[in-house]
Formats: structure tokens, sequence, C-alpha cells
């Protein structure tokens, strides 16, 4: 049993058990924190012993949607011809991205996002993978680089019909064998991952439905009503809404996470609380696409959690620009503290099985320290908005009790060199790009 006693910080563990603690002291062994809060004392202490020297410390945060499949996407060339929609958006730059991806373009995405993940205090990562034609050993691929930097991570793959019917059983089956090989693993949490609604015919959802037969406790992973497109179609096959149709098909678990759900009905979002799933709004990707905003009512009823889409990295941006984006508009305010910190973490218990995300007995001692300085006074009624318009980026990482990053040095990475394959990565993926 390793012990480390952390002493001299700032606690900010919003909606934990104790939101706001100074001179506070945290007791971790081996990956677990044991104690949290003052007076610990340090005599015959025989464990390693760490002055942080005032910091302030967050729980790591957790992004509940992303794509690191698009890590290599910043600053691409716009497509060829301006898309006129969001489906023909995803049409020329997205599903084109994800057909240019091979093993080496797909292994630099992972490393250069998990990288960025890690430098922004994200430690858990539940992604949405795409690359259709690298699909076998993709997933396999994702959880050993998370490994390596320490990092929770929840795998899929996004299977669709769009690739044709080898393409749809070839995704398929990846989920299969990753959901069976990870079902143990504590730190990786296989899920089945589908793309959309509107690319998976009845037949294809029929032959997931039975196969999820094998797999009673698992999820699917899915965005759903993004766009008006989606919902559309499904009233062409036949059905009310993408949540009836998906529920038609028996698909919607406990496990299960619903992606953004813009143009939801209250009655989906009933079949969706009915069945336990879990919503998942990503404020930043939503304004980007201008697909609208999604309901207030929704987000609180529903106690969505917060994504990025693979929009960025830093959950601490995205909160603030979610608030900034609603507050751009009439209607009631949206506390995304409350989904980043709150919600977040109770969409981790349930797809890991475990306590992540907060700063309390027994959670894993997952932990982000930033060297602020505030400008202001900082005190337990008012950290919200220094979290949000002050903090910066950390310092230093902890995760499951040993610091990945540290005085804002990586431990046991080769950041320029993952940093260089990227770029060299990058520029060959872009010219593929060019040529479909």
């Amino acid at each position: 049993m390793e012990q480390i006693l952390l002493h001299n910080l700032r606690v900010i563990d919003p909606f934990g058990e104790r939101e706001f603690i100074d001179h506070a002291s945290i007791l971790i062994e081996d990956d677990l924190i044991k104690f949290v809060g003052r007076g610990f004392s340090h005599v015959g202490f025989e464990g390693q012993l760490l002055d942080m020297e005032g910091k302030t410390v967050l729980p790591g945060m957790i992004n509940a949607h992303t794509h690191l499949y698009g890590s290599l996407a910043l600053g691409m060339p716009a497509p060829k011809h301006a898309p006129a929609n969001f489906v023909e958006h995803l049409e020329q730059v997205w599903w084109k991205l994800d057909r240019g991806l091979d093993k080496e373009s797909t292994r630099a995405s992972f490393e250069a996002g998990l990288l960025d993940c890690l430098q922004n205090g994200t430690t858990t990562v539940i992604d949405h993978h795409a690359s259709p034609n690298y699909v076998n050993g993709s997933l396999e691929l994702l959880a050993e680089i998370a490994e390596s930097f320490g990092i929770n991570i929840s795998i899929c793959f996004e299977t669709s019909d769009r690739n044709g019917s080898a393409s749809f059983m070839d995704e398929l089956t990846e989920n299969l064998r990753a959901m069976r090989k990870f079902e143990s693993n504590p730190y990786v949490a296989p899920l089945l991952g589908l793309h959309a609604s509107f690319t998976l015919s009845d037949d294809s959802l029929k032959v997931i439905s039975e196969l999820m037969d094998e797999f009673p406790d698992c999820g699917i992973h899915i965005h759903v009503a993004e766009d008006m497109a989606d919902e559309k179609d499904a009233h062409a096959r036949g059905y009310a809404s993408v949540i009836q149709r998906l529920d038609h098909f028996k698909l919607l678990t406990r496990r299960s996470l619903i992606i953004h759900g813009v143009f939801m009905t209250r009655e989906d979002r009933h079949t969706l609380l009915k069945a336990g799933c879990r919503l998942i709004h990503n404020p930043s990707s939503n304004a980007n696409n201008q697909v609208g905003i999604l309901s207030a009512e929704i987000i609180e009823s529903m106690h969505a959690g917060l994504g990025t889409d693979g929009m960025q990295n830093n959950l601490l941006i995205e909160a603030k620009e979610g608030t900034l984006i609603r507050s751009a508009v009439e209607g009631p305010a949206v506390n995304y503290l409350e989904l980043l910190f709150k919600n977040n973490p109770d969409i981790a218990l349930r797809t890991f099985g475990r306590l992540i995300g907060h700063i309390e007995e027994e959670a894993q001692a997952d932990l982000v320290f930033y060297d602020y300085d505030p400008r202001t006074e900082i005190h337990a009624e008012n950290f919200g908005s220094h979290l949000l318009f002050g903090l910066g980026k950390p310092t230093d990482v902890m995760t499951r009790g040993v610091f990945r990053l540290r005085h804002s040095t990586l431990f046991n990475f080769e950041n320029d060199g993952i940093r260089k394959n990227s770029r060299k990565q990058s520029t060959q993926l872009w010219k593929k790009i060019q040529s479909l």
C-alpha cells in the first residue's frame, strides 16, 4: 500500500460532500482518496508527504461525449463546396475525415487528443469513435493509449450503414469484441456505439437489438435529434420520433447515453426517463453547427451531462461557453457547473461503476491542481465565478494517485514526439481527404 499526503491545499469540489475547504489535506492510498479535510496529523506518517504550496485542487474532470478521432481536424482545409445544411456538413467534412483515417493517423489522433485532455485536467473521457477504413482493433488501441496516460476511457465504435453492409458488420463486431474484452476492466467502459438513427435502417437496428441480448447490462451511445433531419427521417420510416424508434427496437437502457437531443419532444423525454437513459448536452458544438439550443427544461429534468462533441478538451471552457451562449438568448439560465461537477460524475458512476469526479473518501484519486492567485477574494459562496472566469490551465494533474503532470511537466510522455507525429499525420490526412 502506497500512501501520499498532499497538504496546504484549497479544495474545491462543486456539488460534492464538502464543496470548499481552505488549508486542507488529502490522503491517498494506492488509487483512492482516504481522507479530505483539515487537521490530519503528520506525526508518525510514513508515506510520501507533499506540500502543495496553497494550490487550488479540483476533481479530475469528465468529458461525457467527445470524438478523439477528430483531434487532427484543427486547421484542416475547408470543403471544396460550402455545405448547405447539417447533413451536407457531415458528408463533406466529418465523413471524409473519418474515412481518411488509417491505423497510424488514428493512433496520432488518440495520442494528441488524450495528451490535450490531460493537460486541460480532463481525466475521464467517454469517446465515440469512427474510422471506417481502420475498424478491427481500433477500440483496443484506444484503450491501450488511454491506459498509458492513466485516463479512464469509455469506448465504442460509431456503427452506421453509410459505408455499406460489410462496414456495418465490421463496426458492430468491433463493438462486440470490445464489450467482451473489457467488460471487467475498471478503467475501460465499453458501450455499443451507433452513429445516428438516420444512418441506420430498420434491418440494422433489428440486428443490433438481437445482438444486445447477449449484453443486457450494456447501453448504446448515439447521436439523437441533433438536427431536424434526424427527426424527419424517423417520421418517413413511420415512427413518431427518433426516440420512439429506438424504443421500438428495445435499445434504450439505463446505461444508454443519448447525445444532443435538440429536437426531442416532452414525450421523448418521458420515454428516456422511464428507461433510465442519460442525456448529454454539447453547447459549443450545437452553436457551431447552428442547430439550435437545447431546452433548459429538458436539461434540468433529464439531469443532462456535459460533453464537447470533439470541439475541445477543456471542460471548464465548455461550461463557460455554454453559459455565454445561453446568455445571448432569452430563456431560463442553466448552471453548467452542475452539469460538469454533479451530473457528469453521476454518469461516470453508471458507466464505470465507481466513484469518479469528486474529492471525497473512496473516490478515485483523480485530481487537478491550479497555481491560482485570485485577484479577488475566493470563498465558498463565489468559487463558481472563479472556476468559469479565473483559473487558467492546471500545473499538476494526478490520476489514480499518480502524478501525470507535475509543475507543468509531463511524466513518462514524449510531448514533443506526440506533437511532431500528430502534425505529420494531420498533413497526410488532409491530403487524403482532399481526394475523397
